[in-house]
C-alpha cells in the first residue's frame, strides 16, 4: 500500500488492503506462544492426572498388602494383584512397582510410570519427573 502523500488522485484501479511483515511476525508470535500454553497446560494436567492415580494405586496397594498378610501368605503386591481395585483405565500403558523395603505390609512407595511420566509418591511425597 502505498503513503497518503503519493495519492493526489483516487487510485485508478483497486489496491487491496495488505499488512506488512511486521503483522505477519506478530501473528505468528503469538500463535507460537499460545501453542506453549497449550502444551504446557496438557502437561500440567497429566501430572496431576498421574498424581491422583499414583495415590490411588498406593490405597489399592496398602489394601491388598494387608490382605495378604491377614491370610499369611504375605508377598509385595503386583500390578496385577491392584487391576480389580484400580481397573483399567489407571492401569492402562502404566508400569506399576510397589515398594515395600522391610516386608511389614505397610507399603513405603509407589512408582508410577505412564506416558513417559514417572511418578513417585509414598505419604507426604509426591515427585513427578520425566522417565530418563
Amino acid at each position: 500500500m502505498n503513503p497518503i502523500s503519493e495519492y493526489q488522485f483516487p487510485p485508478e484501479k483497486n489496491e487491496p488492503v495488505a499488512f506488512g511483515r511486521g503483522f505477519s511476525l506478530a501473528v505468528m508470535i503469538i500463535l507460537a506462544f499460545a501453542a506453549l500454553i497449550i502444551g504446557g497446560l496438557i502437561f500440567s494436567f497429566q501430572k496431576t492426572t498421574d498424581a491422583a492415580n499414583s495415590r490411588l494405586v498406593y490405597l489399592a496397594a496398602q489394601a491388598r498388602a494387608i490382605e495378604f498378610a491377614a491370610s499369611d501368605s504375605y508377598h509385595v503386591p503386583v500390578q496385577a494383584d491392584l487391576f480389580d481395585y484400580i481397573g483399567p483405565e489407571v492401569n492402562q500403558d502404566a508400569v506399576i512397582t510397589v515398594v515395600d523395603e522391610n516386608r511389614d505390609a505397610i507399603i513405603d512407595a509407589i512408582i508410577y510410570t505412564r506416558s513417559g511420566l514417572v511418578t513417585r509418591y509414598s505419604p507426604g511425597n509426591l515427585k513427578a519427573e520425566k522417565e530418563k
